[in-house]
């Protein structure tokens, strides 16, 4: 592989990977690839001239996840994966007959959208330094791909390529053939071809889809999750993940294709994206985030929320639902369980700044898109046995917010706003689920389990 230094953008030579997996993949699918030229960029960043390409400009029309694809469940742990888990688990998939295969999620930051000699869209910003948009990425081999995803997306990631979400794409203005400039590790940039643009029905809640070679080439070494994929005896599956202390609840989250999604699940970075709004951000010295004006001045709000009075900076898209909750915790008499002094000046909705847990890369914390309050920060601290009340958490679920409760590393203070409904999905809850009781019967329309495979699982949302 060819490797950037000094903020120099390279074009990317990949390991061969066996023929016949390549020679199906690409049968089976168009697959973009090469690398693309452009005009220097910014800041003293200079571009390799590689060959020019050029492709459709958005993902099919209408294309809808193919029937009759594998079984999946990932399995994630809490700081990464240990050489202890990642034996555990890869002992418990060849104990119960299924592949598995080890995946990576991770955020990075995309500089430009290039095609040609032409720039489709750049991060740039006052003040100098580099300005990037945040971007969320899963990493998995095309053989694990093409069972989950499909051929399609394999065969774009066996060529070299990468594959953008459809909402994603819309917001970058890129095609097919395009070329996107990565911030890796290492500060420097990394050029990577746009091979395919895909619907939410095909890639879920992914963002971003690369293989394990450009993760490695980008820097991104960090194994975040065990897939486990094809077709299984489901039972037998979670008895030898049980017999070796894999459980899904605090600092493991299991997640399977074919269960009930869970109330307290997160938007996608697509999503959130198209819902809010996307800014672009730069990295400043003492490792805080500065984002541009322009998405500030059109989207924050700073007001009193006066039956219970809390005051803080939100996203104006959920003020109302905000509003809304906090009235009815008021009416139903538990507005005191809420500590005002503490939420006023250490809680609140916005503060730019980088997750607490991330993986190799630091990722944008869902707060400086100030679509989170953080409440009752001291007896809820992160990591801890959530204490906040499970009348509180069930009525901000009725208005359109998670619980950070049920997070892989329990957020007790953390409700973030998620626009639908959540306190009728059935879903046995390790704190707090939506019937007291502990029923699971279906009480609502839940979306398919498989679109949540790889939400940003290792990134609880602070």
């Amino acid at each position: 592989m060819l490797e950037g230094r000094g903020g120099t953008v390279v074009g990317v030579v990949m390991k061969r990977r066996p023929a016949a997996l390549v020679a199906v993949l690409v049968a089976a699918a168009t697959v973009v690839g090469g690398l693309a030229s452009a005009d220097p960029l910014p800041s003293n960043v200079r571009v390799a001239a590689v060959g020019q390409v050029s492709g459709s400009a958005s993902a099919t029309s209408g294309a809808q996840r193919v029937v009759g694809l594998a079984d999946a469940v990932s399995i994630s742990v809490y700081g990464g994966m240990t050489p202890e888990a990642i034996d555990g688990i890869e002992a418990a998939a060849r104990a119960a007959g299924v592949p598995s295969v080890r995946g990576r999620s991770l955020n990075i930051g995309l500089r430009a959208v290039r095609r040609g000699n032409q720039f489709v869209q750049v991060a740039d910003g006052p003040g100098g330094g580099s300005w990037q948009f945040p971007m969320s990425v899963t990493v998995l081999a095309p053989e694990a791909i093409g069972p989950v995803f499909g051929l399609r997306i394999a065969a774009a990631v066996a060529g070299g390529g990468a594959v953008l979400d459809a909402n994603s794409a819309a917001l970058r203005g890129a095609q097919v053939g395009d070329v996107l400039d990565l911030v890796a590790l290492d500060g420097g940039l990394r050029t990577v071809t746009l091979a395919a643009i895909a619907t939410s029905g095909e890639i879920g809640s992914a963002e971003l889809v690369i293989g394990p070679d450009i993760a490695d080439w980008l820097g991104a070494s960090i194994v975040t999750r065990i897939l486990l994929f094809g077709q299984m005896d489901r039972g037998l599956v979670d008895a030898e993940l049980t017999a070796r202390g894999f459980v899904d609840g605090n600092r493991v989250r299991i997640v399977r294709s074919w269960a009930p999604a869970n109330p307290d699940g997160l938007l996608s970075s697509s999503q959130v994206k198209q819902r809010l709004g996307e800014f672009a951000y730069r990295v400043n010295a003492n490792g805080g985030l500065t984002l541009d004006q322009a998405w500030r001045d059109a989207n924050l709000l700073y007001r009193s929320y006066g039956s219970i009075n809390v005051r803080t900076t939100c996203h104006k898209a959920i003020t109302g639902d905000l509003q809304a909750a906090l009235d009815e915790v008021a009416a139903a008499g538990l507005g005191g369980l809420i500590d005002l002094g503490n939420t006023n000046t250490y809680g609140g909705c916005y503060n730019p700044r980088f997750a607490t847990q991330s993986g190799s890369f630091g990722s944008v914390s869902r707060h400086a898109w100030a679509m989170a309050i953080d409440m009752n920060t001291t007896t809820n601290p992160q990591g801890g046995t959530p204490r906040m009340d499970c009348r509180i958490v069930r009525i901000f679920r009725k208005h359109n917010f998670a619980w950070g409760g049920n997070f892989l590393v329990p957020d007790g203070m953390h409700f973030e706003w998620v626009g639908q409904p959540r306190h009728t999905w059935a879903f046995p809850s390790r704190y707090c689920p939506n019937l007291p009781d502990g029923a699971t019967q279906a009480l609502g329309e839940q979306p398919d389990g498989r679109t949540l495979l790889f939400a940003e699982d290792l990134l609880p949302g602070d």
